[in-house]
This record gives C-alpha cells, sequence and structure tokens, in this order.
C-alpha cells in the first residue's frame, strides 16, 4: 500500500508540472495582451503607463522567467 501512494504521489509532480506549463501556454497564446486591454476600459493611461505595467508584472523579461516568477 505504500509503496502505491509513493508512486502515484512521485506521478502526480510531472502531472502539475505539465499542467502549469499548458496554461501558462494558453494564457500567452490567447489574443490581446493584459495591460493593453486594461487600456481599453481607461483610455486615459498612457503609454508610459503601460510601460510601466508591463515591468511590474514583469511582461517585459523572457517566457522561462515569466514562468519561474
Amino acid at each position: 500500500m505504500r509503496r502505491y501512494l509513493l508512486k502515484r504521489l512521485a506521478g502526480m509532480i510531472p502531472l502539475l508540472f505539465g499542467i502549469t506549463i499548458i496554461s501558462f501556454g494558453i494564457m500567452h497564446v490567447a489574443p490581446g495582451e493584459p495591460v493593453v486591454i486594461g487600456q481599453e476600459f481607461n483610455p486615459k493611461v498612457s503609454a508610459e503607463d503601460i510601460n510601466r505595467l508591463r515591468t511590474y508584472y514583469g511582461l517585459d523579461k523572457p517566457l522561462y522567467e515569466q514562468y519561474w516568477n
């Protein structure tokens, strides 16, 4: 019984990793950029504000850094 549980728990690690990679990929393939979509609701947002938000949320970093952060 203990061996079965350890085997199931060990199998959960790659499964969770795969799920997070798939959901991260779906979010990046989705049309539109999250920061620019927010601008549609408030047209007073400047380009400087958009760049500040990109930096704040880490959207200006490479994909591997975005995934790990």
